[in-house]
């Protein structure tokens, strides 16, 4: 008969701990939305029954989060909040500018992988690269640049009257990283800090009607110097004279 107390006893005192497990859990009540929807820099205020949380975001390049449980959406994406070190929030964030269709990021890729994952409708493809235009929008084409037959850099190339709204759909994709008045030159990079960054995005007037953006593959132990830079320039002035764009 004590061996049968002893054994309902611990029955009772394990459901009351998973019980108890599980409450503890649960005391934390957010009473605001667990999926919030923002758009770049628009903010969002978790509401929560602990006055002493604490908050944090598992991708700072997506969304932040402050100390009092004030999202702030930082670029394109999805990322979670943790309350209290619990998965909590889901946050999504939206573009506004969608007026620019990004290349395909084919780096490395030769001319005939292009030609698949592309099309064959090119203006023109030789030892340097391959040229797609458009006849209407508001991009005028796109450039893959070939370094020994494979792709090295994708230029977009757009009406440079669309400066404005093609800086904003950058930003709402990529972190600055520079800017030169001087001559419009803008670098942005696609992680918080360049040592976790995969690629260099480069915005640059080409003339008074065109500006391109670059997208170039990065990694820590190859930076981009100048002698990149201008013989990017070069190759697609080059392509771009051919076509007569101006």
């Amino acid at each position: 008969m004590k061996r049968f107390q002893i054994y309902v006893t611990a029955i009772v005192l394990l459901t009351l701990f998973a019980a108890c497990s599980k409450d503890d859990g649960d005391d934390l009540k957010i009473t605001s939305s667990r999926n919030v929807e923002l758009i770049s820099k628009k903010t969002s205020q978790i509401e929560c029954s602990d006055s002493k949380a604490t908050y944090s975001s598992e991708n700072e390049y997506v969304a932040t989060v402050s100390s009092t449980g004030l999202i702030t959406g930082k670029r394109i994406g999805e990322t979670y909040i943790d309350v209290n070190g619990q998965k909590s929030i889901k946050v999504s964030v939206t573009p506004v500018y969608t007026q620019f269709a990004e290349p395909k990021l084919l780096f490395g890729a030769t001319k005939e992988e292009v030609y698949a994952k592309v099309g064959t409708n090119y203006s023109i493809s030789d030892d340097k690269g391959i040229v797609y235009t458009t006849t209407s929008g508001r991009t005028r084409g796109y450039i893959y640049l070939l370094t020994d037959g494979k792709v090295s850099s994708i230029l977009m190339v757009v009406n440079s009257i669309y400066i404005d709204s093609l800086t904003e759909f950058l930003l709402e994709r990529y972190e600055l990283a520079t800017f030169s008045e001087e001559d419009y030159s803008v670098l942005y990079i696609n992680a918080l800090t360049a040592n976790k960054a995969t690629m260099i995005i480069g915005e640059q007037i080409y003339s008074s009607s065109l500006i391109y953006v670059v997208y170039l593959p990065y990694s820590n132990s190859r930076s981009v110097t100048n002698t990149d830079n201008k013989e990017i320039k070069q190759q697609a002035y080059r392509l771009l004279e051919k076509l007569n764009l101006k």
